[in-house]
């Protein structure tokens, strides 16, 4: 391989991890919007949004990383 195929494979590459990862965490938005837990917790709509966004992301990062761990070993070996 040339030096500008490696750069393009690796662009590539990057692409489509981002792309895993906003997948799992709007995933994991569309899964956890509906949850309501600000009726348990007696917290403002404010505070909920955000506890619902951190969320997401937290989750939607671990799993995206975990499809693309076991992607990267499926496709190495």
């Amino acid at each position: 391989m040339k030096n500008g195929d490696i750069m393009e494979f690796l662009n590539i590459n990057s692409l489509l991890e981002l792309a895993i990862q906003l997948f799992f965490i709007g995933l994991a938005f569309w899964s956890l919007i509906d949850i309501h837990l600000e009726r348990q917790f007696k917290m403002h709509l404010n505070q909920y949004r955000v506890l619902i966004l951190l969320l997401s992301i937290t989750i939607g990062y671990i799993v995206g990383s975990f499809f693309i761990w076991v992607l990267n070993i499926t496709i190495n070996h």
